[in-house]
């Protein structure tokens, strides 16, 4: 009954979409990167010196004669594919700042034809992108692409349709492809939400392209993103961040595809041609595309398996990947037309740790005044935390008191990458899970991996960190619930027994704040037969005072892999089971993994008794398996205190059903027990996703001391209008049906700086059967106060008035930052942007800050840099990278180009990193190509340019145009090679600021 409420309450949820302004812009493909018409266009006196600005405008005017004397407006008709007719008219580019009209005519290859363009009057088109908006002014075309939502011609497109429809097209390969037409799909767009990323394996047949593929799941369905499946496949398609659009082709240049201004045009290669509407998600870095509508745009089988969130794609002749030599050529002539200044060059900025570094604080203060049992009492609580860097180290403390308690949570640790030891931690720390002896503890002492980092237990994990006091975790594993805590007075969350099973675990964390703040958490871990590589050598120890009874533990584990699949592992573990009783236990452990399977044996002994297991773990096409069995004989340990068991076993399923978004889970545990009766526990949990709704059913049955008990746990979240609303309900079917807990939380933001929380909670075992919480809290940009009034049902009360802040100091420039928003779990960058006139990629003395430069992919996107180049970007995620796009309209000088559009960076928690991002002062070149034929000089139309930098792993490519001239502008300074078609033909060097002008080069025909 209570499932099916859950259910109806389901069905009840609408969300609400925000569509995007609809924009038309329609942008120009280019047959080279960079021309002087483009340059030009770009061109404004107030950004250049009055001598450079004149010497650029005469290439421009020279330019542009040229064109106007060879190319005369003309009709010719295009037979094509699709028997499009087009008029051959040149591409005119609007230059607002200038207020003229500049002619540009793209050279393309002689097979390809020109595009049709008409210019009619400007319109002013925006579009909005996760609150930024971008405002472009753009002539207006017709086309074979034309109108608001760009609809094909309807003549054209209903003659190509029916020469297509109910036939079989062959494709270059010989394959048949079943749609083989034209297609237009409307498609509404909307920022992506971080909640809904799910990480997942993508392979292309037997070959694994990415372990860590973000995809994007919504209402069952998924979407993958455009620009990096694009790279993988070798796809000819580029991704648009400003417009959030795609444009490229796809078995042959004529079927060209385009997804810009809400609608897809597309030349249909797959089977399902009746898709008439879809949706796509966007965010700073990628167009999230439906499965289905990627089948059908490339003809290709895409298998989505739910159990393990992971993607196949079956090999197709027709996808570049599978065919590279044959399609080499088609590829090359694709990036040779593609203006590579705007591709996206990404650097990467490794995360550093400071010998004194920034100091992060987080600053909890309140009254508390209650009244139980008539008698009414005010005290004064609070909570400090604090995250700082010293000697290279990550340092952490909180610390937390009231009338009743204190409680010290602190640590210091550190990660290393190239170094034989991976990771320490001293002070708080959680014990290495090792089968037989312990599970996972709390305590304090020592904690080191080293090696090459080999898992102990391949049963589970354990996930824990810090956040605020009061605030909700719930764990999730591949989109089903595993649990739920509320963070307690030492801010510490900590998930033990997180299954685990083969191939990719993509687990994620989502946070409930009691000011209303939401934020979640992603991350994978693969289990796969590459843990150790044949002869690698993982070691791992730890020494413990446990937090439960303040009993000790030492322990060492060394593992080498015999093979690339069979691991052996020795372990030498001293216990003390008792105060002043102390064991000391070897163990051997030995581990097989195959593709799909591992197998891991145990065996440890004490001198008196003797313990063993097994555990085997699998992966089928739709379903994860675990069998654990472990028996003991006279056997004391941690895991068996007192040699209360002696056996135990486990067995977990778990799955997805394919034909819905609902995940299914099966466990059972059995316990032998020495003295008691046998204790039989049998789980099943279903868990899925509606609209933004997530749900999770779980029942409970155990049988112990001839006591049979059924319990049912139903738990929902999600967001229903403008309200989150949170529940959580227990119960008990048997032997009597009653309420064990029933908790309901609703949150809403009654105005930006509003918010009102309720909690009701009902628990009818305890001495308070009935509590309601209300909650009013009210956001300074600085901090919050917040105002919580408990009533019981009994008439006891409680009330609170607490204020929490977020500190962050960077002692190095005496800044100091406050915000309501942790700066302990979040990190900053600060970005130094400069004009680096000597290239070297330091910001030297006699260099200038470049000022105005704005980023996507962060919170505060209409920040710019400062005077001094000076951009301050805080509360980055610390669980992914997270790449920095710059706004390539915010760089105001045309002849300025940045060394890399877009940066990944690593934040570090509390912390401000700084990250030089130099701006070159580009260079120009031109020259003069020439055929000798007969005795006579004849310019070398068409012929392919090409300049290479190896050192900064940059090509430019570029034709020659109809009277001999190549020209390449804004080109990155630094020492090139020039070919013309694949024969090397000179060196050169470019500085910042050149215009090099070539002797012509004459080649014999």
């Amino acid at each position: 009954m209570s499932f099916s409420i859950l259910l109806l309450l389901g069905c009840l949820l609408l969300t609400e979409l925000r569509s995007s302004l609809v924009d038309d812009v329609t942008s120009h493909q280019l047959a080279f990167d960079e021309t002087a018409a483009s340059m030009a266009s770009n061109l404004t006196k107030a950004s250049l010196t009055p001598d450079r600005y004149l010497a650029a405008n005469n290439r421009y005017l020279a330019a542009n004669n040229r064109y106007l004397a060879a190319n005369k407006p003309s009709r010719h008709v295009d037979t094509s594919v699709s028997s499009n007719k087009a008029k051959q008219m040149s591409v005119v580019e609007h230059d607002v700042r200038a207020a003229r009209f500049i002619p540009h005519q793209a050279a393309l290859p002689p097979w390809q034809k020109q595009p049709t363009f008409i210019p009619e009057l400007d319109t002013v088109q925006s579009r909005v992108i996760q609150g930024e908006v971008i405002v472009k002014s753009v002539p207006t075309q017709k086309s074979v692409i034309h109108g608001n939502k760009r609809q094909i011609e309807q003549e054209d497109f209903q003659e190509a349709s029916r020469d297509s429809m109910q036939q079989r097209v062959a494709t270059w390969a010989g394959h048949s492809i079943r749609c083989g037409r034209p297609l237009s799909i409307p498609y509404q767009d909307a920022p992506a939400s971080q909640d809904l990323f799910i990480i997942s394996q993508l392979k292309y047949g037997k070959l694994l392209l990415s372990d860590e593929l973000f995809a994007y799941q919504e209402e069952g369905k998924q979407y993958l993103p455009m620009q990096l499946l694009a790279e993988l496949l070798m796809l000819p398609i580029q991704f648009d961040a400003n417009t959030s659009s795609l444009s490229g082709w796809y078995l042959s240049p004529e079927k060209t595809i385009d997804v810009s201004n809400n609608l897809m045009i597309f030349w249909g290669n797959g089977t399902n041609c009746n898709i008439e509407k879809t949706r796509v998600f966007y965010d700073d870095w990628d167009l999230y595309v439906e499965r289905r509508v990627i089948e059908l745009m490339f003809g290709i089988e895409i298998v989505f398996e739910p159990s393990r969130q992971g993607f196949s794609i079956a090999e197709s002749a027709t996808i570049p990947l599978s065919q590279i030599q044959e399609r080499k050529r088609r590829y090359e002539l694709f990036t040779a037309q593609q203006d590579l200044n705007n591709k996206l060059k990404v650097k990467e900025i490794k995360r550093e740790d400071a010998m004194i570094g920034d100091l992060a604080m987080g600053l909890d203060l309140g009254i508390v005044s209650q009244k139980t049992l008539d008698i009414h009492k005010t005290q004064v609580e609070g909570f400090i935390q604090a995250r700082s860097d010293i000697a290279g180290h990550n340092v952490y403390a909180g610390y937390s008191w009231s009338e009743t308690d204190e409680v010290i949570n602190a640590y210091i640790e550190k990660t290393l990458a190239n170094s034989w030891v991976k990771h320490y931690r001293i002070g708080s720390i959680e014990s290495h899970s090792m089968p037989l002896i312990s599970e996972s503890s709390e305590g304090v002492g020592i904690r080191v991996t080293a090696g090459e980092g080999f898992t102990e237990d391949f049963r589970y994990i354990t996930v824990e960190g810090e956040v605020e006091p009061d605030w909700d975790v719930e764990l999730y594993r591949n989109n089903s619930l595993i649990s739920i805590q509320r963070v307690g007075s030492n801010a510490h969350y900590r998930f033990t027994q997180v299954p685990y099973y083969m191939g990719l675990n993509q687990y994620q964390l989502r946070f409930f704040g009691p000011n209303g703040e939401t934020r979640s958490e992603s991350f994978s871990k693969m289990l796969d037969h590459s843990v150790l590589d044949k002869g690698s050598l993982g070691v791992s120890y730890g020494a413990m005072l446990r937090e439960q009874d303040d009993l000790q533990q030492h322990y060492v584990n060394v593992n080498w892999a015999a093979t690339d699949s069979l691991t052996t592992g020795v372990s030498i573990v001293k216990q003390e089971i008792a105060a002043d009783d102390w064991l000391i236990i070897p163990k051997i452990s030995v581990n097989f993994l195959g593709e799909k399977n591992l197998i891991q044996v145990n065996y440890a002994d004490t001198g008196d008794g003797f313990a063993t297991g097994v555990i085997v773990q699998g992966s089928g096409e739709d379903i994860d398996w675990l069998a654990d069995w472990e028996f003991f004989e006279d056997f004391l340990s941690w895991e068996n205190p007192d040699d209360r068991l002696n056996q135990q076993a486990q067995l977990n399923l778990s799955g997805s059903f394919a034909v819905s978004d609902l995940s299914w889970a099966l466990s059972g545990n059995w316990k032998d027990h020495g003295v008691a009766s046998d204790f039989l526990q049998f789980n099943a949990r279903v868990s899925g996703q509606y609209h933004r709704f997530s749900y999770s059913n779980e029942f409970r049955w155990q049988s112990s001391l001839h006591k049979n008990r059924i319990y049912n746990r139903i738990a929902a979240s999600g967001k229903v209008q403008n309200w989150y609303l949170r529940s959580y309900l227990d119960l008990a079917v048997a032997p009597e049906l009653e309420v064990n807990q029933w908790v309901l939380n609703a949150n809403s933001s009654i105005s930006d700086r509003l918010n009102y929380q309720v909690e009701l909670n009902y628990h009818p075992q305890s001495d308070v059967a009935f509590s309601v919480r209300n909650s009013l809290a009210y956001l300074f940009d600085h901090s919050a106060l917040r105002l919580v009034v408990d009533t019981h049902s009994d008439g006891d009360w409680l009330a609170q008035l607490r204020w929490n802040s977020s500190l962050l100091w960077q002692p190095e420039t005496n800044l100091w930052l406050l915000d309501r928003i942790s700066y302990l779990n979040t990190g900053a960058v600060k970005i130094i942007a400069f004009q680096d006139d000597n290239a070297d990629g330091v910001f030297n003395d006699n260099e200038h800050a470049v000022s105005g430069l704005s980023f996507s992919g962060h919170s505060q996107s209409d920040k710019t840099t400062d005077h001094n180049g000076e951009l301050l970007i805080t509360h980055l995620q610390t669980t992914r990278p997270q790449r920095l796009l710059l706004k390539e309209l915010s760089l105001a000088d045309p002849f300025l180009v940045p060394v890399a559009i877009a940066i990944t960076v690593n934040a570090h928690p509390g912390n401000i990193q700084e990250i030089l991002y130099p701006v070159l002062y580009t260079a120009e070149l031109e020259g003069n190509v020439m055929r000798l034929n007969a005795g006579k000089l004849q310019p070398a139309t068409g012929m392919l340019i090409t300049i290479s930098n190896q050192a900064l792993n940059r090509e430019y490519k570029t034709r020659v145009e109809y009277d001999g001239v190549f020209i390449f502008d804004r080109v990155i300074p630094g020492r090139y090679q020039i070919f013309i078609e694949d024969k090397l033909t000179a060196d050169l060097v470019l500085k910042p600021g050149d215009y090099l002008e070539l002797d012509t080069i004459t080649l014999e025909h």
